[in-house]
């Protein structure tokens, strides 16, 4: 097992501070205990940071508001080392010890999916606030968790949809993770390749890697005109430097975690004209949209990405529940199963096995440094064919 590192972080995290934030009525009110594991450490660690961010803005705006029904919020969150066995361990520990109403989802649909045994058994409420891969919900039936993301079966749609409007790019690669959600996705693209008038050869690869010089190789032998990356971050960086490197410079290209704002920091003048697939994007003009932007900048000096608005909306999904509930567990699930809850992030909705179908994927593209919408709605226009590595 893992060794676990326990990192704890209480919003409003001293006594003072949260009596200070709340009104002399609610000082002696018990908190509405949430948790989370997060992967402050190890392979998701880069994207994760942004879902805690999110989760802290949230409980920070929350209390200084009053609590929630008068009582401020305790969110104990530890680093799981991004192990999904460490976050079973911790999920456990967060409803036995901590004694959490609900559980705030980890980063990564493996992870969500481990502690989803947990909080099954021990009938306590989830939202999976990072967790596309629909699989988890689809294999078996589930009570007390939820889907608080959209699903990855639609990861590449966007982009593909991009490169059938082009017209002058018929052969694409699927690059994927051999994982569930990623193979998902995988599985939608080439079911729904023909239908486009598209090829579509698709190269796996194992979860970690970060040497795709033999899939590079095949992608060219292929004769991929355009590339979907469908994996994590740090394996996307990889691969698009590797691209690079061999000098192998499709007309389009997508990876789906290019939406992260590290993007154009980890490749320079080499993101222009790189595709993502986001859930969110600060750019949509929405009163509450520009109000959590603001208050995200003013707090980390950067603009949010889709992951801490997906927290930030998981921690307001949270609390329309508790806020009509109480915080009786039963009566969050049967709230959080039946209820519409606008976010941030759209509408949260799932259907009667707790996947979410209110939420859809936006398409992005690096545009002189910045993420520019150009999927249906955005402003900007695409360019393509994708510039030359530099």
């Amino acid at each position: 097992m893992t060794q676990i590192t326990r990192r704890r972080v209480l919003a409003a995290t001293t006594a003072s501070a949260i009596g200070a934030a709340l009104p002399r009525r609610s000082r002696a009110a018990a908190p509405v205990r949430l948790g989370a594991s997060l992967s402050l450490t190890g392979r998701f660690s880069d994207s994760a940071k942004y879902t805690q961010e999110g989760y802290l803005l949230w409980v920070d705006q929350v209390n200084a508001a009053g609590g929630l029904n008068g009582a401020p919020v305790q969110l104990t969150i530890y680093d799981d080392e991004s192990n999904p066995d460490t976050g079973r361990v911790l999920a456990q520990r967060l409803i036995d010890r901590d004694g959490v109403v609900a559980i705030l989802g980890p980063y990564s649909s493996p992870i969500t999916d481990a502690e989803a045994v947990v909080v099954e058994r021990a009938e306590v409420p989830m939202l999976g606030t990072i967790a596309s891969d629909s699989s988890i919900w689809t294999r078996r039936h589930f009570r007390w968790s939820f889907q608080a993301f959209p699903s990855s079966d639609y990861d590449h749609e966007g982009f593909l949809k991009i490169v059938q409007a082009k017209g002058d790019a018929k052969k694409v690669a699927i690059v994927f993770e051999q994982s569930p959600f990623s193979i998902a996705a995988k599985d939608w693209a080439v079911s729904n390749a023909a239908a486009m008038g598209l090829t579509i050869e698709s190269f796996g690869y194992a979860p970690g890697a970060q040497d795709f010089r033999s899939i590079i190789e095949r992608i060219v032998g292929f004769g991929a005109q355009a590339v979907s990356m469908g994996g994590y971050y740090q394996p996307s960086i990889a691969l698009t430097r590797q691209m690079a490197e061999r000098g192998f410079n499709p007309a389009g290209y997508q990876f789906i975690e290019a939406a992260n704002g590290t993007t154009k920091d980890a490749l320079g003048a080499n993101a222009q004209g790189i595709f993502g697939r986001t859930a969110w994007e600060a750019s949509v003009d929405t009163p509450a949209n520009r109000a959590f932007v603001a208050a995200y900048q003013a707090r980390y000096q950067r603009t949010p990405s889709y992951h801490s608005a997906a927290a930030y909306a998981a921690g307001e999904t949270i609390a329309a529940a508790i806020k009509a509930k109480g915080t009786d567990r039963a009566g969050i699930r049967d709230f959080l199963a039946a209820t519409a809850v606008p976010t941030v992030m759209g509408s949260f909705r799932v259907n009667d096995r707790g996947q979410q179908i209110g939420y859809r994927y936006t398409v992005i593209q690096w545009q002189d440094g910045t993420s520019r919408v150009v999927s249906a709605g955005g402003a900007a226009p695409i360019i393509w064919p994708k510039p030359q590595w530099s």
